[in-house]
């Protein structure tokens, strides 16, 4: 019987699917789901998963495009600072940086945790931060507190311990710290249309597809409180309609062919809206976790 590498429960066969977003090989993988926890998960690993990140994963701009790019897409800093005014805050696989930036010119004492050697150095001469290169976060947060925020914006579906990663967490906040998620969601509508061709499968690299149940379960487990949870911000939306655009292209073809597929991902997505943007439907969900405060008697 197979099991369910997060909480051990029983696993079966959920769906075979294949590379279909960067098409680095040609080969089956295989996603199975949890009885008790729900939780998707890739089976085997691949060895050489880095292999399946080619090199031009990450664009990454120049200062004046990344400021560029951060003002079309304020919520998430708006979001963090609703919660976390300020202070030191540590994002985790911040890619090419827009929201780093974002945060610091925030004010905030912004760290990165980044796996990928060409977007740390990147991070590093662009905009000068300290960047810890880990394909570990859980290692790479300890000692690090306190925190005043933990920022991973579509990075635990990529973490081989995402449960590790919640706990180092929880133990790096502040009191009154929070930890801000982004991640796809496996009770979106898309998923149940699509199956394993769903664009946020994303096979090999997502080995899991986490329920906000399990993981809001598991973080209070570990002291954190919700806070926040949505499918409908912006951030939502945003990736409701990159699925059925991304569903829609072909790599390498024209410009011409990759504008009608934005334009049509973009009216599918509205045509949809009644369904996913209703209750936790939509293709990601943002969920907003807090340290609770010491008690003025504590």
């Amino acid at each position: 019987m197979q099991r369910c590498p997060l909480c051990a429960g029983p696993a079966a066969h959920a769906f075979t699917t294949r590379d279909h977003n960067r098409r680095v090989r040609d080969e089956p993988f295989v996603y199975v789901r949890c009885s008790v926890c729900g939780v998707l998960s890739l089976r085997d690993v691949p060895d050489d998963l880095t292999s399946f990140y080619p090199q031009d994963y990450f664009v990454l701009p120049a200062i004046d495009e990344l400021r560029a790019l951060g003002r079309a897409q304020r919520y998430p800093i708006e979001l963090v600072q609703r919660h976390a005014g300020g202070g030191r805050l540590v994002e985790i696989g911040p890619g090419n940086g827009i929201f780093a930036l974002q945060a610091l010119d925030a004010g905030f004492d912004v760290t990165a945790i980044e796996i990928d050697p060409a977007a740390a150095q990147h991070l590093r001469t662009t905009l000068g931060i300290e960047v810890i290169e880990s394909g570990a976060p859980h290692d790479a947060l300890a000692g690090r507190g306190p925190l005043d925020a933990v920022v991973a914006w579509q990075v635990i579906e990529h973490v081989p311990q995402p449960w590790a990663l919640l706990q180092a967490s929880a133990e790096q906040l502040a009191p009154g710290g929070v930890l801000v998620l982004a991640t796809p969601n496996p009770a979106a509508f898309g998923l149940r249309m699509l199956g394993g061709r769903w664009p946020h499968v994303d096979a090999p690299r997502h080995l899991f597809l986490i329920p906000h149940g399990a993981l809001i379960a598991r973080a209070r487990a570990l002291g954190l409180e919700p806070v926040l949870l949505t499918a409908t911000d912006p951030i939502g939306r945003m990736w409701n309609a990159f699925a059925w655009q991304y569903l829609l292209r072909r790599p390498g073809a024209s410009r011409l062919r990759e504008l009608a597929a934005r334009a049509a991902g973009i009216a599918i997505a509205g045509l949809l809206a009644p369904i996913e943007r209703r209750g936790i439907r939509g293709a990601a969900y943002t969920v907003v976790l807090r340290k609770p405060p010491r008690s003025a008697h504590s």
